[in-house]
């Protein structure tokens, strides 16, 4: 029997005829339950600071047809440094999403992605298991995991592509029709100009060569090599070419061949791993016992428990995505994200294809109770980063620093803090000009330290401030009270507070340097 074939579950039409179960009452409370839970906790105000660089670099492509290759917005020197501007065609799409439904409707956006997500979580087990139950429970559980990050960044659009991926290998397994993996191509090629995480296509396509490969030689592996070798080449060649491809047309970017160098070397960077959270290890004691982690790691071991007792139902490729994944999720805190889409598959195997009516009442019984409970959860405290769809916590501008910022008398340059920086780019660039924004993996490790240490030294401070004809600082509230507030000389230099809320310190040169 082929690979294909062993993947492929029970044909219903080609058995006895079974009276379709109606799931009634239940199978209603459970979808109802399940949409509302995913809807409140992604359906919520844009967070991502990171958003507002990304719209405004997709806003300068539209009005100059071209990618920029420069960081082109700061006022020093280094505003000619290579831009590595991997995500330019989600940048695009935000800023898409600004003129449609305007910044104040982001959230509409947001519950629409989480929407979709699930959808294409739930229709992934549905694939595996033809059960309603299985599906709204396993589609809820992975959308739960990748909650902590549900944020309008290009990493959205690799989650979606990710769920596409695994569709196209699944079905794939399951009818052997070879002939859909070429959707891979775009998807490789759209992936490659949206997130750094492009190479996970190839990755998961060769995972999927590997397994199906060793899944149809095992059974002959006590015969002539001449016999399980091309049986594996069979299974797994298309996969295995399905990785090359994907590898190959992910070069058809700004980047080229660099991308890759520029994706490696990003997993490297001290600054990274010192200034974003995200790039901390999984298991940093600060956040372990965070909510999104305490939930990782609970699905983490319900989905390998799962695994082995059902161990007889899984295939090759199943383990390997699972272990694979499973490292990966531990390597830092964004990386959990993927993990619940990749469990789906193992577990959705373990359930079977149409488990009994009994096993199916529990699946939707059990998805209602989670969902319910889930719904308590997230309108006391928050979805996966404490946000409510009236409320997210941010480093957003208020509606008076926005204010104060658009305000068109103000122009110059502004020493700030690189998280504000994508921000006052969007609502003030060129009238307004940063020293850096968050693209450190552009900006440098060197350059990016070295700005954040003028905060440390005054009369340093007080020098590039003169060099460069600084008019304004836009600063974190605490780095204002904490350091930049005891710096008696820069009264005398004319610098005044602005403006000030809870969040910011904007900070003027009333009498500009001869």
């Amino acid at each position: 029997m082929s690979a294909a074939a062993e993947a492929t579950p029970p044909d219903p039409a080609g058995s006895a005829p079974r009276r379709r179960e109606r799931g009634g009452p239940l199978a209603i409370a459970a979808l109802v339950a399940t949409l509302v839970l995913v809807t409140i906790a992604t359906c919520v105000p844009m967070q991502s600071n990171d958003f507002w660089l990304q719209a405004r670099v997709g806003r300068w492509i539209i009005e100059n047809g071209e990618i920029p290759r420069t960081l082109l917005f700061p006022f020093t020197e280094v505003r000619d440094r290579p831009f590595n501007v991997h995500e330019w065609l989600p940048s695009v799409l935000f800023h898409g999403f600004i003129v449609t439904v305007g910044e104040d409707n982001l959230r509409l956006v947001l519950g629409a992605l989480g929407l979709l997500l699930f959808g294409l979580a739930a229709r992934l087990a549905w694939r595996l298991t033809h059960s309603l139950g299985a599906s709204l429970l396993l589609g809820l559980v992975a959308v739960a995991v990748a909650n902590y990050r549900h944020y309008l960044r290009p990493e959205i659009v690799a989650l979606l592509l990710l769920l596409w991926l695994l569709h196209l290998l699944v079905a794939c397994q399951q009818d052997g029709r070879w002939r859909r993996l070429l959707w891979g191509l775009p998807i490789a090629l759209i992936w490659a100009n949206s997130h750094g995480s492009f190479l996970l296509g190839p990755v998961v396509a060769g995972l999927f060569a590997t397994g199906e490969g060793a899944q149809a030689a095992w059974p002959l592996r006590s015969r002539d090599r001449t016999v399980w070798l091309p049986a594996a080449l069979r299974a797994g060649g298309p996969y295995a070419l399905l990785a090359l491809a994907m590898a190959l047309a992910s070069l058809v970017n700004p980047l080229g061949w660099g991308m890759y160098t520029f994706a490696f070397e990003l997993t490297r960077s001290q600054v990274a791993r010192t200034f974003l959270t995200e790039w901390l290890p999984t298991l940093t004691p600060k956040y372990i016992d965070t909510r999104f982690v305490l939930l990782f790691l609970a699905v983490f071991a319900l989905s390998w428990l799962v695994a082995v007792l059902r161990r007889d139902r899984l295939r090759w490729a199943d383990w390997l995505l699972l272990a694979a994944f499973s490292v990966l999720a531990f390597r830092a805190l964004r990386f959990p994200v993927l993990f619940g889409f990749i469990a789906l598959l193992p577990c959705a195997r373990a359930i079977g294809w149409r488990p009994r009516a009994a096993v199916e009442r529990a699946l939707l019984a059990g998805t209602t109770a989670l969902a319910a409970l889930g719904i308590a959860l997230v309108v006391k405290h928050g979805n996966g980063y404490g946000a409510w769809p009236y409320f997210a916590p941010s480093a957003n501008f208020t509606l008076m620093m926005r204010e104060k910022i658009e305000d068109p008398a103000l122009q110059g340059n502004v020493l700030n803090h690189f998280v504000l920086g994508a921000e006052l780019i969007h609502r003030a660039w060129p009238r307004l000009k940063p020293v850096m924004d968050s693209r450190m993996d552009s900006y440098g490790d060197s350059y990016f330290i070295s700005i954040l240490d003028l905060l440390n030294d005054e009369e340093r401070l007080r020098a590039f401030v003169a060099h460069y004809d600084v008019r304004y600082m836009l600063l974190m509230r605490e780095d204002f009270d904490e350091r930049v507030r005891r710096m008696s000389n820069l009264r005398a230099d004319g610098w005044r507070v602005h403006f000030m809320d809870h969040k910011a310190v904007l900070l003027a040169r009333e009498s500009p340097r001869p």
